[in-house]
Order: C-alpha cells, then sequence, then structure tokens
C-alpha cells in the first residue's frame, strides 16, 4: 500500500508542477491579449511620439492633407481607482466619431435602458463621465452617476461613471475590466494633456499610404507597425516563463527516478514470483506486459490526480507571476486563470511518458533475466558490474555533448536547458562509478578510525550498487538544483544590493511624483546643499524615450554623477568616459545593449529617436543595470537638451554626513516643500528595501518550485530505503540469528543512510555549481538582459551537504526501526 502510495504521489507531484506553471504561463500570455486587446484593437500601424506625445494636429493632417479616414487620436495611459481598491486600470481617451474601424464597444445603462453599439458620438462627450465595464462596477457594487477617484502619480481627479461597458460575449468582457473610457477631450483635461496625444492608430491598406504618412510627420514623431510593437513589448517576459517551465520539468526529471525506485521496488518484491511464473511457463513478454500495465494503472491515476493538484496550485501561480510580469515587465490590466485543453493534455502526457520510459527499463531487465537469476538478488548487481564500463563512458560522452551545447551553442533558446539535463543524465550514468571510488576513498582514509557499523555500512553500499545508485543519483540531482538556485538568488541579490548601493546611493531621495510635470525647482536643490548635515547631492533628469527596438527606454543626464558603475565593455579607459560623455558619447545599459544587438567592440553605435528625428549616437560604454523595461541609457546634459529639450533636474540623491540621523533631515527637507507639490521625500533604505522586496517577489515561484522539487526527491528517498530493507531481509535475519541486537541492526541502516546522504551531498555540489553558472550567464541573462557576479557561500555548499544526510537518516528512521525488529525465523526462511 505504501509503495502504490509513493509511486501515485511522485507522478501527481510532478504532473501538478507542469500544469501549474503551464496554466501560468498561458494565463499571462492571455492577460497579455486581453489587456492590449482594447488599446490596439485592429490598428495595424500607429503614429508616436519620441517621447510618447504627438500635437493633435499631426491628427488633423491626416484626415484633411492625405484624407485617411481609417485613424484615431487616442489617448492611454495606465491609472489606480481609489472606489475599486486602487486596481490598475488603462484610462483611455478616444473620438467617438473616429472609432468605427478600430473597436467594437458595447454600451448600456446598467438598468439597460440604452445601447450604442460603435456610435458613441451621444454618451462621450466632454462634460459626460466615463465608461466602465458593468461586470467590473457590479462586483464592487458601483452604480451609473457614482463618482470615481482616479490616481496618476501624485495627482488624483474625481469625474463620475454615464455608462457600462458591456458585451454578450464573455473574452470582450474580460477585455472591458482592464478598461475605463473616456472622450478624449475628457481625457486631455483630466491628464492635463492640453492639446497632445498619446499616438494614432492607423488601418493602412498598403506600404503605399505608409509612405505618404511618413513624409508628412514631423521630427519626433514615428510611424510603427502595431504588430510589432506589441511582439517586443510580449518578448520581454518570455524567457522568464521559459524558465519557469524548465524548473518545473526538474520536478517531474525528479518523479522519474521516483518512478525508476518504485517499480525496481516492486519488481524485487515479486522477484521470487516472477522467477516461479518463468520456470512454470510464463514468457518474458508476459512479465513485461504485467509490470508496465501496472505502472500504466498507477500512472494514469497519478496524473489525473496530479491534473487536480496542478490546476489548484495554478491558480496561485497565476497570481504569482502576473503580480512580478507586471511590477518587473508590463502592466497587466487584466489578470485572468485561462485553463486550457491543452494544458490538461501537456500534463497527463508528461505524466504517462515519464512513467513509461522510467518502468521500461526495470520491466525489461525482468523480463530478460533467467528464472533461475530472478531468484537471486546478486543477479542484479552482477549485472550493473558487467555494464559499468559502458554507463561510465555514456555518462562521459553525455556530459561532454552538455558542456559543448552550453560553451558554444550559447545563442541559441533552448539549448542551454537540454544541457543541463543532459549533464544531470549524465552524471546519473556516472554515480555507480563515482560511488566505488568515493567507498574507496572513505575506506582508505577513516578505515582504521571508523567503527565496525561505519565500516559495514560503506561496504553495503557497494554490495547494494544497483539500489544506492539511483537513490544518490536522484538525490545528487534535487540538491544540485537546490544549490543552483540557492547561489543564483544569493548572487543576484548580493549584485541587487551591490547595484543600489552603487546606482541609486544616498541617503535620501528627492522625487517628483507628478507624472505630468516631474522637474524639481533649483531652489529645492539649493536650500538642501545648503543643510549643515549634507555632504553632497547627485542631482540629474530621467525621461521617456520612444525605441523601435526596445519600447520605452529611460534616458538620464546627470548635473553631478555620484554613482558608481561597473563597467561591461567600454570604449576607452575608464577616467577617460566623462569626458567622453560631454562630446556626445553615450553610456547604455546591458539590457538595452542585449535588445539593440549592440557588439562590444570598438565603434559600436545606435539610432536614437530624439525630437530631432533619428540620431546616431556612438557607445562610450555598457553598465551593468537592473532597471527592468526597454533599458536605459546616460547621456550629457547639453545632448539631453539639444535632442530632447530637457534641462531639468527630476531627481536628487542627497548624501549625508557620517553618523547623521536620517529622518531629522527627512523632514527639515520636506519643510522645505509646498504640501500640494506633489514631490517625494524618502530615505535610501527604504527604496532599498522596495526594490528587494520585487526580487523577493520575482524569485517566489522558483523558490515553490524548489520546494516542490524537495517533496518529490524524499519521497523517492523513502522508496528506496524501503527496497534496500526488503532486498535485505535474509541478510537481517542472519545479522540477529548471530547475536546483533535490534538497536545495532537499525544503527547500521541509518549508517547507511548518512553516509549515502553525504555520498550523494558531495556529488552534488560541483553539480549545482555547475547548474547556477548555466542560470547566471546564459538563462538569466537571455531572460533579463543582465548580467552578474557569481557568489559562491561555502555556508550553502555546507548546508547542502549536511541536508542531504538530515534527509536520508529522517528517511531511514521507520525502515531502521522496521529492520531492527525483523523476525529471523521469517527472514531466514525467505528461500
Amino acid at each position: 500500500m505504501l509503495r502504490t502510495f509513493l509511486l501515485i504521489f511522485g507522478i501527481a507531484l510532478g504532473v501538478a508542477g507542469v500544469i501549474a506553471i503551464d496554466i501560468a504561463k498561458t494565463s499571462v500570455s492571455k492577460s497579455f491579449e486581453l489587456s492590449t486587446a482594447a488599446i490596439t484593437a485592429r490598428s495595424t500601424h500607429q503614429i508616436v511620439g519620441s517621447d510618447f506625445k504627438i500635437p493633435q494636429s499631426v491628427f488633423t493632417q491626416l484626415r484633411t492633407n492625405l484624407g485617411i479616414k481609417r485613424s484615431a487620436p487616442v489617448i492611454s495611459t495606465h491609472v489606480s481607482v481609489r472606489e475599486l481598491d486602487q486596481q490598475t486600470l488603462t484610462l483611455m481617451g478616444i473620438d467617438p466619431f473616429s472609432e468605427m474601424y478600430f473597436r467594437d464597444l458595447t454600451v448600456q445603462s446598467r438598468s439597460g435602458s440604452w445601447t450604442f453599439g460603435n456610435d458613441l458620438s451621444g454618451l462621450l462627450t466632454r462634460t459626460s463621465g466615463v465608461l466602465v465595464s458593468k461586470n467590473l462596477a457590479a462586483q464592487y457594487g458601483i452604480n451609473q452617476n457614482d463618482s470615481l477617484t482616479l490616481s496618476f502619480g501624485s495627482r488624483q481627479v474625481q469625474t463620475f461613471i454615464s455608462g457600462f461597458l458591456n458585451s454578450s460575449d464573455a473574452s470582450t468582457n474580460m477585455v472591458f475590466q482592464g478598461l475605463i473610457l473616456a472622450d478624449i477631450s475628457l481625457a486631455q483635461e483630466i491628464l492635463g494633456f492640453g492639446d497632445e496625444i498619446t499616438r494614432i492608430d492607423l488601418i493602412l491598406a498598403d506600404t503605399s499610404q505608409a509612405e505618404q504618412i511618413q513624409k508628412i510627420l514631423p521630427k519626433g514623431v514615428v510611424l510603427v507597425e502595431t504588430s510589432q510593437q506589441n511582439h517586443i513589448v510580449r518578448q520581454l517576459s518570455r524567457s522568464f516563463e521559459t524558465s519557469l517551465t524548465a524548473f518545473s520539468m526538474l520536478a517531474l526529471f525528479m518523479g522519474i527516478f521516483l518512478i525508476y525506485n518504485t517499480v525496481s521496488f516492486s519488481i524485487t518484491r515479486r522477484r521470487q514470483l516472477n522467477g516461479t511464473l518463468r520456470a512454470l511457463g510464463a514468457t518474458r513478454g508476459d512479465i513485461f506486459s504485467t509490470v508496465m500495465i501496472e505502472v500504466m494503472i498507477y500512472a494514469l491515476v497519478g496524473s489525473v490526480l496530479g491534473t487536480c493538484l496542478g490546476i489548484l496550485l495554478g491558480k496561485g501561480a497565476v497570481q504569482a507571476v502576473c503580480s512580478t510580469v507586471s511590477d518587473v515587465y508590463f502592466v497587466l490590466t487584466v489578470s485572468q486563470t485561462h485553463i486550457t485543453a491543452s494544458t490538461i493534455a501537456k500534463g497527463l502526457l508528461a505524466g504517462i511518458l515519464s512513467s513509461f520510459v522510467a518502468s521500461v527499463f526495470p520491466a525489461i531487465n525482468a523480463a530478460q533475466t533467467l528464472p533461475i537469476t530472478l531468484m537471486q538478488r546478486s543477479a542484479a548487481e552482477s549485472s550493473l558490474k558487467k555494464h559499468l564500463p559502458f554507463l561510465t563512458l555514456a555518462g562521459s560522452l553525455i556530459i561532454g555533448a552538455a558542456i559543448l551545447i552550453l560553451t558554444v551553442f550559447t545563442d541559441r533558446p533552448g539549448l542551454d536547458f537540454i544541457g543541463v539535463f543532459l549533464i544531470f543524465f549524465g552524471s546519473a550514468l556516472l554515480a555507480p562509478i563515482i560511488i566505488l571510488l568515493s567507498v574507496m576513498g572513505l575506506l582508505a582514509v577513516f578505515g582504521r578510525s571508523w567503527g565496525v557499523m561505519a565500516k559495514m555500512a560503506l561496504r553495503n553500499i557497494v554490495r547494494s550498487l544497483s539500489r544506492t545508485s539511483v537513490l544518490i543519483a536522484s538525490l545528487m540531482v534535487a540538491t544540485s538544483v537546490y544549490i543552483g538556485i540557492d547561489i543564483m538568488t544569493g548572487s543576484f541579490r548580493f549584485s541587487i544590493i551591490d547595484w543600489v548601493d552603487g546606482h541609486i546611493g544616498g541617503d535620501i531621495h528627492v522625487s517628483s511624483s507628478d507624472t505630468l510635470n516631474r522637474a524639481l525647482s533649483p531652489e529645492l536643490l539649493k536650500d538642501i546643499q545648503a543643510l549643515p548635515e549634507v555632504a553632497s547631492v547627485s542631482a540629474y533628469n530621467i525621461h521617456r524615450n520612444f525605441s523601435r527596438t526596445s519600447g520605452e527606454v529611460h534616458i538620464f543626464s546627470y548635473l553631478t554623477d555620484l554613482s558608481t558603475k561597473h563597467w561591461s565593455w567600454t570604449a576607452a579607459e575608464e577616467s577617460q568616459l566623462p569626458d567622453m560623455l560631454e562630446k556626445g558619447w553615450i553610456f547604455v545599459s546591458e539590457i538595452f545593449a542585449q535588445k539593440n544587438h549592440i557588439e562590444s567592440k570598438s565603434g559600436a553605435k545606435v539610432i536614437l529617436e530624439t525630437r530631432k528625428g533619428p540620431k546616431s549616437f556612438k557607445i562610450a560604454g555598457i553598465f551593468r543595470d537592473f532597471f527592468m523595461g526597454g533599458g536605459r541609457i546616460v547621456v550629457s546634459r547639453n545632448v539631453m537638451k539639444q535632442f530632447w529639450g530637457y534641462e531639468d533636474i527630476t531627481s536628487m540623491q542627497v548624501f549625508l554626513n557620517p553618523n547623521t540621523a536620517v529622518n531629522p533631515v527627512i523632514e527639515t527637507i520636506r519643510s522645505f516643500i509646498p504640501e500640494t507639490a506633489g514631490i517625494r521625500v524618502v530615505s535610501g533604505a527604504s527604496i532599498k528595501q522596495n526594490i528587494l522586496d520585487v526580487f523577493d517577489k520575482t524569485f517566489l515561484i522558483t523558490s515553490a518550485l524548489q520546494v516542490l522539487t524537495a517533496i518529490v526527491a524524499l519521497t523517492g528517498i523513502l522508496n528506496s530505503v524501503m527496497a534496500m530493507l526488503l532486498e535485505r531481509t535474509r541478510e537481517l535475519g542472519i545479522l540477529r540469528a548471530c547475536g546483533a541486537k535490534t538497536r545495532q541492526v537499525a544503527n547500521l541502516l541509518l549508517w547507511e543512510c548518512g553516509l549515502a546522504g553525504f555520498i550523494s551531498g558531495v556529488m552534488a555540489l560541483p553539480l549545482g555549481v555547475c547548474l547556477s553558472w548555466v542560470l547566471i550567464n546564459i538563462v538569466n541573462r537571455r531572460a533579463f538582459g543582465w548580467t552578474y557576479d557569481m557568489v559562491i557561500s561555502p555556508e550553502i555548499l555546507i548546508q547542502a551537504v549536511a541536508l542531504c544526510c538530515l534527509a536520508t537518516v529522517v528517511a531511514g528512521i521507520f525502515p531502521a526501526i522496521r529492520a531492527g525488529r525483523t523476525d529471523i525465523g521469517k527472514a531466514l526462511h525467505m528461500e
């Protein structure tokens, strides 16, 4: 019964991990589509500005000069709504007379007294309110004519609900849930846009229309394809989602070891029965079919249970992944759980196929063995020793192929995970020879100082190598995953702290929370500099800029740059970089360099969209940076003023004298600022903590998968120990008959478990370090575009080995107690 439970449990956990992550990935993809569906609609092209604003007169030119009727001005920005628990929605301002070509918007009052379809001219006006989803309003108990408080930055604007967006189509209603619709003039008034708009949506029939439009566009305004821009934004999180898939497959990989152990356990229990059946005339096919049919039935049950568990876990995973994507990549205004038939089929297929792969070799081994050897345990060990050279050679070749993949084909997505799995598989094949060498080494070094029990335990590990090698290999893989993820997250956290201290340093941060007017008063800078507690101030401005390849990038220019940059590459000596910056060169972040395919070599250039049109800039250096999005660019103050028209200050980092209390200075600075100014003054420590909180949230689901893998591994350990106990029933009976006490037999088995755990932990160390190197230098670089140093903490390695020993000893307690109580008569009467 326990064996059956462990088998089904292992399959269910592996399938649950695959389904949960696939549900999260599918939900993020669908949520992105829903979040952008109403915004982009049927447009084929968009006209946007280099600073994400364009004059409304451009739209007038399109209509009057070129006669392009399928065009619509749009204002689009994210706002939070107080009455909806600060939920983030997209405030979208549209021209009711231009919308007929782009969006199907069914509008009605809550009582259902009118419906306008695409004709919104009678409902959306400057004096009318806004439209929200009928379902969303019902969820929060909001009625027609109720007020809404829209927040963006430090600004809050009140408006009211004039009607509801509703549709008979469920998907369309989900789109509406992330939208607040307003007349474009009302949106301009709410946001303070004046006569500017966010973009112009277009439906163009051919390239000739695009060429005509490009000729009349003013400098700083560009024409882009809608699908291309959506693809750029969507690609931001795809690598992250692929990483999650790989981690979920690790849990399934561990499940394969568990299934192998369980099937081998079953065959061990029925060795005499199978031998008797073969002697009575049962064919090899009969034995093979019996084993496989039994496993497939368990696999089906485990897969179904794993599917149900995966759906439950998937709902939690959706919230975690969507939250991470919104925090790090792009805002999802619609967050829905989507469970598709393909996801269920994928999970069921994964469980059944992995069960088949894991059980086919033990089944073949049982079927092909002669009846007389089926009744002897030594046959399995003889077979393993016979194939040991082949396993060693195959493992070495597979690891060699994996190293080749990871070092040569680093630019091909997906191959890195194949390389990791090949390393795991190759290491598992090398486990028997490594165990033999390890035992020989331990006996040679500690043979004289260790007691009889320890030496017997070591020799027993070798005597049962066919069983212990699988146990140690599976625990080795699970521990290496633990080590790899711990080193990766620890290294990243260390680099984040170092980056925050260098790039976002300062004891106090002063910045504008007004998204429309971000400039700080020059007098405020002088007042802060005059404070006796202040040692220095790093003042700069930061502004958004449109990029065809990166989407949204942030451009910085420093009045006084006190930040410390870690350079990935420089075009000259580091001491020459400030002069190069003043001469018109620029610095770019690693993320920006990756997305724009900038090579780290002399003569590197990039074209940026400016208010004067596209402009080519020479790159002086590429620096390490953990800002997400399209990347970061640093330019001189003169370049910022010349090409983007900004010479303001939007942020300040205030450095205090040593041993100065931060909070009193914060209060002093706040006393310089009017209450209505919308300026944030916070400590550097709080900013640092907020960034680390986002980091912790990003890796929360990774840690959950780490725990799932550990549970599968521990289940496999218990199963393996039970199998070893069963196989050695006669041996334990002889020990008891020769005078061994109950406690001595139990201690012997615990020694074996502890030493097996120690060997697996030591074997996992190089494998875990290798995994962390792949995660840091290949997976994370592709997923996020950044690099960071690998920091190997001795505590992590010692802790991993200790956990291995502890896990095996704990798993061996119950079997050890049971072994100590072995009935001598029954044990000796086995054969």
